[in-house]
């Protein structure tokens, strides 16, 4: 584990692309797009509904009620804008999670092919960096144990117990057939 104790400084770098993992980010930015869009459609009846209710009980508050109408076009203008602005705050935040996702994703392959060593690193500001502390002290762990294993191996065979060295062999290959020490 001593590579683990080693531990590599924070990469700067940018994505080049926005859309890393495009189907989780979709469906992250749709719930936010869609919650703010729900709560702008809620505050919007709430004040029509409070508005009509004030002009009902006082009929002379009729023009201040006019001239908000002529404001609806100005008002749906302003909320277009804003559900754009949302829409691009969705994709920072969305990124922000579906990159380091993308990462665990190929370094779990990585591992699972048998590379041992392969550690993740993430990018400064990154969600998910705890995981990726547990992710490497596990692979440290897990690399640690083979080698162990590796050590006992040789031992054996060694030791007059060439048969079942091999056949130990050929079992972790069958199970990893490609790990790396």
């Amino acid at each position: 584990m001593t590579e683990n104790a080693q531990a590599k400084p924070q990469a700067k770098f940018q994505r080049r692309t926005i859309l890393i993992k495009k189907h989780l980010q979709y469906r992250y930015m749709s719930l936010i797009f869609f919650s703010v869009l729900l709560a702008f459609i809620v505050v919007g009846l709430d004040v029509l509904w409070t508005v009509s209710k004030v002009v009902n009980e006082h009929p002379m508050m009729q023009p201040l009620l006019d001239e908000m109408a002529q404001m609806v076009p100005l008002f749906a203008l302003k909320i277009v804008m804003y559900m754009v602005m949302v829409l691009i705050v969705s994709a920072v935040i969305s990124h922000r999670m579906a990159g380091p996702i993308f990462k665990f994703e190929k370094s779990c392959s990585t591992v699972a092919d048998g590379d041992l060593t392969h550690r993740v690193y993430l990018r400064e500001g990154d969600q998910l960096t705890e995981l990726q502390d547990h992710f490497n002290n596990m692979t440290g762990a897990v690399n640690e144990v083979v080698r162990e294993y590796e050590k006992f191996r040789e031992e054996a065979a060694a030791g007059g117990l060439a048969d079942k060295a091999a056949e130990l062999r050929r079992k972790v290959s069958e199970i990893m057939p490609k790990f790396k020490i």
